[in-house]
């Protein structure tokens, strides 16, 4: 393998990329002027034109929450689950009369449900960011986000000055990070959640954004991306069980197209660059995009043991946000991923913070079958249950043939979101779901295997919803052998937490 996919790679040539990314991720927010700032009196609604599912688009009753022990409303919490769920979402949108235009624009707060011994502890803390303390301390935001600009914005000299680290969050080695698309990993406490600052990985490797969806394999060791869309390239990263960069590289010739997922075999590494691409320079960085709807979508594999290696193949026009997962048979690749177009990145996510019901991706979970030869198809396309995100599955089962696969469904006229948890078989094709009914919005849950597992859904799902009746979160636990049954434990806290994405499960030592 060559010196520029080891740690060994120089110093310098590191920073120069480091430089290159952060310049170019950058730009788009600090080097045009402000068209996009939303006028408090246009931004706000009042407060009897919010629909009450609005709540879960509302700044967090409080910067910081604690909950020692949550409700237990039915059921029993199984005393073999013992850990903590950690999730990750925005939960501040509002700062002395401006509000953001887009849902992901907003501050990331952790919220951390620890589970011992049939009882469960919340503790909520906002993302402390070196962004959200210049916020903070000014009492206005500071900087231009993804999709919104503010009124005279400070400069930004990197990726960092803009991270809101509000997607997701990982843990590796008993460390806890919470993540962003474009900028560090940010590193907090565990037990505490309070702030430890940026993650660097490597030598010259500071601000090199790091995607929020990190990819692990079943020894704990990981595989993530970053992606420079103006230099048409991505960076690779792979972790160790320790928590230290092992390998890293670039791979060039990567469409400016959003990748915000990936998904891996026990061999390669799968990217698509969906249809939703670079073509110009915009006011915000969101719309620097254009939806091309004739345009394929690429894919790019990667070797894992010789990040030079790659093939391509065509799909389709389309768009994901989120992959399932992926293994090889007899030479062909074969993923899931849900599917759709970009409404929902573009205006949905915009719609949602006006308290109007969002133009939808009509995002569909599909099987990919990417064949030796270098041809691809879709498959098969689920389309009970109207739209499917946020999918999961055993992890113990990465990058091997899965029999099932765990989405959000069944979408609800009037919310922005779905109302049910969906349970995959992905060999006869059936589905088995629970409908928490249409004053639940749902959110995703994650798989956790039982000890001693003894088949692939031997395991719990955990999982968070927002109740709009009682404007109460809950937090919900079902066995995942038996999902239309509903949860065998829902606890509830005495107040509600803003909608989020993404979250991940670490066992108590």
């Amino acid at each position: 393998m060559t010196d520029s996919h080891t740690p060994s790679m120089t110093r310098r040539r590191f920073t120069t990329a480091a430089a290159a990314l952060g310049g170019t991720i950058a730009l788009p927010a600090c080097t045009q002027p402000s068209l996009d700032v939303t006028d408090a009196a246009e931004s706000l609604i009042t407060h009897s034109e919010k629909p009450e599912w609005q709540i879960g688009f509302q700044n967090a009753v409080a910067q910081e929450l604690r909950t020692d022990q949550m409700h237990l409303l039915s059921g029993k919490v199984p005393l073999d689950l013992n850990g903590t769920f950690y999730r990750n979402g925005p939960a501040l949108f509002e700062r002395n009369g401006l509000r953001m235009n887009h849902w992901f624009d907003g501050d990331g707060m952790l919220q951390a449900f620890a589970i011992e011994a049939g009882k469960v502890s919340h503790t909520g803390s906002m993302v402390k960011t070196n962004r959200y303390l210049n916020d903070t301390k000014a009492g206005r935001f500071t900087t231009n986000s993804f999709a919104t600009n503010v009124p005279e914005p400070a400069p930004v000299m990197g990726p960092d000055d803009m991270n809101v680290s509000n997607t997701s969050v990982m843990s590796v080695n008993g460390e806890l990070y919470a993540l962003w698309e474009g900028g560090s990993a940010f590193q907090v406490e565990p037990d505490t959640l309070k702030p430890m600052g940026n993650k660097t990985w490597g030598d010259g490797l500071q601000g090199m954004p790091f995607s929020a969806h990190p990819r692990f394999e079943v020894d704990g060791s990981l595989w993530n991306f970053g992606q420079d869309y103006f230099s048409k390239r991505l960076i690779i990263y792979r972790i160790g069980v320790n928590g230290e960069l092992v390998n890293v590289a670039l791979i060039p010739d990567v469409p400016a197209g959003m990748i915000h997922d990936f998904c891996m075999t026990d061999k390669h590494l799968i990217f698509v660059v969906p249809s939703f691409r670079i073509t110009k320079q915009a006011p915000t960085f969101i719309d620097n995009f254009s939806w091309l709807a004739d345009q394929a979508q690429d894919v790019i594999v990667v070797d894992k043991n010789d990040l030079t290696s790659r093939r391509q193949f065509e799909l389709p026009p389309g768009f994901q946000f989120h992959f399932g997962n992926a293994y090889e048979e007899n030479g062909t690749i074969v993923y899931n991923a849900c599917v759709g177009n970009e409404k929902f990145a573009t205006q949905g996510a915009r719609d949602v913070l006006k308290g109007e019901i969002p133009a939808r991706s009509g995002a569909q979970l599909a099987t990919v079958e990417l064949a030796q030869n270098g041809t691809a198809k879709i498959r098969s396309l689920v389309s009970d249950l109207a739209e499917h995100e946020f999918p999961q599955f055993n992890p113990l089962y990465q990058g091997k043939k899965a029999q099932y696969l765990y989405t959000v469904g069944k979408s609800s006229e009037n919310t922005p979101g779905e109302s049910a948890i969906v349970k995959h078989d992905l060999d006869e094709g059936d589905l088995d779901f629970y409908d928490y009914g249409k004053e639940q919005m749902v959110e995703e849950h994650l798989f956790i295997p039982k000890a001693g597992q003894k088949s692939e859904d031997d395991g719990y799902l955990i999982g968070t919803t927002l109740n709009l009746a009682s404007k109460r979160s809950h937090l919900n636990i079902l066995d995942a052998q038996k999902v239309n049954s509903g949860p065998i434990a829902v606890l509830e806290l005495p107040y509600y937490l803003p909608l989020g994405f993404h979250g991940t499960w670490m066992n108590k030592a």
